[in-house]
């Protein structure tokens, strides 16, 4: 079997459910000189089963043996695994569109970077309601402003692709307990600081349908937004219409910003030399506001977590 060009990094927890819908949106891609590694932190439910149940020779799955409560972990141990010239990242609850995987590979040749940052769609927590009345709501998601870095962009790993050598020039992702901000961006940021060459691909090319936002995940055992985006995420039609509404919503945000926080400029122009001056000691700009906020490194990110493993509420039907 010859040698992948990309190696796809999954790290996943205990949530077969929807890790289906990520890989097969891998199976189903345009592109399949790849190879996907499947790292289980410490999973106990059938996801090793699922995953062998594709039986494709390109999958690999390894299941750590303590539970490190993060994405860090498990990520690390698959990056030593990596025989591709590329890599990408998919999170557990992701799906990539069809073209995706075969535009980055030319883009990242034709640009010569290391590190891309392909922007996504996200969508908002819905009920099944907002499905069947196509009232859901999406937004353009990790779109970094006039292709350039921005630590203030959030930009989840679904979202990068990038040249084997940027983890031997950066080292791995650090645990939770190290930072204030996530372990993704602190990596991405680490990056930007280490000169890596970006670009900005003006394109999406992942559906992001976040966990975290969403009550319930950890619990239950399946997921209904996952079925109706992935059962259409190969219609053209779909995604023109999916465009459509993170064009809308983006002009709304960006039109409220302007016109209701009329402070914001004065805000930017104190914050601005504040966060030159974090940069240049390697420190990501945001760490000093999640501090104001949480106070404890790694309170953040359980925070996140915390949405997740609460309990659905109850439908309003169920009530009455």
């Amino acid at each position: 079997m010859k040698s992948p060009l990309i190696s796809i990094i999954v790290a996943t927890y205990n949530s077969s459910h929807v890790l289906r819908y990520a890989m097969q949106s891998v199976l189903d891609s345009d592109y399949q000189n790849w190879e996907m590694i499947v790292i289980g932190d410490c999973c106990t439910d059938d996801t090793e089963e699922m995953v062998l149940g594709f039986n494709d020779p390109r999958i690999s799955f390894s299941n750590l043996e303590q539970n490190s409560g993060q994405q860090a972990k498990p990520t690390n141990v698959a990056l030593g695994k990596v025989k591709g010239e590329y890599i990408a990242f998919l999170n557990q609850d992701d799906l990539y569109f069809k073209d995706h995987l075969s535009k980055c590979v030319v883009e990242i040749m034709q640009s010569q970077a290391e590190f891309m940052i392909v922007p996504g769609i996200k969508i908002s927590p819905s009920t099944p309601q907002d499905l069947e009345n196509n009232s859901f709501a999406a937004e353009m998601y990790a779109v970094h402003p006039r292709g350039k870095f921005s630590p203030h962009i959030f930009s989840i790993a679904s979202t990068w692709f990038v040249h084997h050598s940027v983890p031997e020039k950066i080292g791995d992702w650090k645990m939770e307990k190290e930072l204030f901000v996530t372990p993704s961006q602190e990596w991405l940021f680490r990056a930007h600081t280490k000169d890596i060459a970006f670009h900005f691909p003006q394109r999406a090319g992942v559906i992001i349908i976040h966990s975290a936002e969403r009550k319930g995940f950890y619990t239950e055992n399946n997921s209904f937004e996952h079925d109706y985006f992935f059962s259409r995420i190969n219609d053209l039609a779909f995604k023109l219409s999916l465009l459509e509404k993170a064009a809308v919503k983006s002009s709304s945000d960006y039109n409220h910003q302007v016109f209701k926080n009329r402070n914001n400029p004065i805000r930017r122009m104190i914050a601005s030399p504040f966060h030159r001056i974090l940069k240049s000691f390697g420190i990501h700009p945001t760490t000093f506001r999640l501090y104001l906020k949480w106070k404890k490194r790694g309170k953040y990110i359980g925070h996140l977590k915390g949405i997740a493993e609460q309990p659905k509420e109850k439908e309003v039907n169920e009530k009455t």
